[in-house]
């Protein structure tokens, strides 16, 4: 506190006041003329004018009912569950040789009509894959849709439906040439590296497809549903996809490897045995 003659000067104006004014009367601050500052003059620098930066209000503390539902689970249960962890996507889709594709076709299909209310056959759409030269456009309509609800929604997006594509198409070639190898005994050590590679590439680029894929479908419904996302359960049909896949993939490689001659359906009457005379 400054004085000039018999007046003071406020300590944060300036303005000069008579002895006896308790407050400015240019900014409304306090004059302590004992220098001692009251508990309540940070509020009054708020209200006169002082800058002010407003402290977050703690969120309100979710309440359970005093009846609870019997199908109530804890906190999160109203969560949407359509995150999908991409660690699970990876194994999924080895286990079962790149079958996993279809399920994930189908699940983030349906999840896609659960948002936004649109028709979407989930079933149909996943079997289209199976449809030769259409099944191109299915999986490219498939990011597209995605895509466009990012960038609708304004969430940063690295989906591109063309390279997708692109990529599936090298997976359908790799399939295309492992029905021209032969599988009949002997195979030669060169034949069966052949077959391991193009059942490895295979894999390897529908993981890379899903993980990418689902690496931004996770951030679109983390940015549209925050903490009220929750996880995608593991299904029964789930489990039984990744089980026929492990069996026709990776079982079939196994046989064609070990034995080729085991996928021989008819069997050969060896000359002059139990033929009639």
């Amino acid at each position: 506190m400054t004085t000039s003659g018999d007046s003071l000067l406020c300590p944060r104006c300036g303005s000069a006041h008579a002895a006896e004014h308790r407050f400015c009367g240019t900014c409304g601050a306090e004059l302590h003329h004992d220098g001692a500052s009251p508990p309540a003059a940070a509020e009054i620098d708020r209200l006169a004018g002082a800058p002010y930066v407003p402290e977050r209000e703690p969120p309100a503390p979710r309440t359970i009912p005093s009846a609870p539902d019997p199908a109530y689970a804890g906190p999160r249960d109203d969560a949407f569950p359509y995150y999908i962890p991409t660690g699970r996507i990876i194994a999924l889709t080895v286990l079962s040789s790149g079958l996993y594709i279809f399920y994930w076709m189908y699940a983030t299909w349906r999840q896609y009509r659960e948002h936004t209310g649109e028709i979407a056959f989930p079933v149909m759409h996943a079997l289209a894959l199976l449809v030769p030269i259409y099944q191109f456009f299915r999986l490219h309509a498939h990011m597209r849709v995605y895509q466009e609800l990012m960038e609708q929604r304004g969430v940063p997006t690295t989906l591109s439906p063309a390279r997708i594509v692109l990529i599936y198409f090298g997976v359908v070639l790799l399939g295309m040439v492992s029905f021209i190898l032969p599988a009949e005994e002997p195979l030669t050590a060169s034949q069966q590296a052949a077959y391991v590679a193009l059942n490895v590439g295979q894999v390897t680029l529908l993981s890379w497809i899903l993980w990418h894929a689902q690496t931004n479908i996770n951030r679109f419904w983390q940015h549209r549903l925050g903490i009220r996302l929750g996880w995608m359960p593991l299904s029964f049909a789930e489990i039984a996809v990744v089980a026929v896949g492990l069996i026709l993939g990776w079982g079939m490689l196994a046989i064609i490897m070990i034995d080729p001659s085991l996928l021989n359906v008819g069997v050969e009457v060896p000359d002059g045995t139990g033929a009639a005379p």
